[in-house]
């Protein structure tokens, strides 16, 4: 089926408007990690909320595929999308929870990593709220969305090597975890992207 049918009117206003509203989620999640990483702002109550809102998106994007007849793209590539930000939203709010739980200061590392969440986060919301109207902007958010991973997983390995580098092993094995929650969360937003990048393609 053609994305060019994804975008008649009423049909796709379910489907991308469910849409939007997880990569909502998805950004507030992000800039509160961002914010409690790096400003020390206290561990928002809402990092619950971002969760459940998440999963009742996820949930309420299942019954709409289930219950529509014809869908405007490919069944698979909404689902994947949903799926992927609820993900992304879950290993950026663990990371969260860990930190507080495991009583470690975050590193340099663990606020560059938020850094680069936060602005993958915003290019997905930017390209899925083009992809109606402009699909060459979504594509190119979806690609910058993408590079984070890269940037990500540099840093991921670089954080490894400090971290074994210490003699603290309970230290070194809470450290690891948050870590592999952020790497996690990149890995989501390159699906996200790779997802995103699809659906344009099949537009053309």
């Amino acid at each position: 089926m053609w994305l060019s049918d994804f975008f008649l009117p009423r049909r796709n206003d379910r489907f991308l408007t469910l849409l939007r509203d997880h990569t909502a989620i998805l950004v507030n999640a992000a800039r509160a990690f961002d914010e409690y990483v790096s400003a020390g702002t206290p561990l928002p109550d809402k990092i619950d909320e971002f969760e459940s809102s998440s999963a009742a998106i996820l949930s309420q994007l299942t019954t709409a595929l289930r219950d529509a007849f014809v869908t405007p793209m490919d069944r698979q590539d909404i689902y994947g999308l949903g799926e992927a930000i609820d993900d992304m939203i879950r290993y950026i709010d663990n990371a969260a929870r860990e930190i507080k739980l495991f009583a470690v200061q975050p590193t340099p590392q663990i606020q560059q990593m938020a850094r680069l969440l936060k602005g993958a986060a915003e290019q997905i919301s930017e390209a899925v709220g083009s992809l109606p109207n402009a699909p060459q902007t979504a594509w190119k958010c979806a690609q910058e969305a993408q590079k984070a991973e890269n940037f990500v997983e540099d840093c991921y390995r670089n954080a490894l090597v400090d971290l074994f580098d210490g003699s603290d092993v309970p230290h070194i094995l809470k450290l690891r975890e948050v870590y592999r929650h952020l790497s996690n969360s990149a890995d989501r937003a390159q699906s996200i992207g790779r997802l995103i990048g699809k659906i344009v393609v099949k537009a053309t």
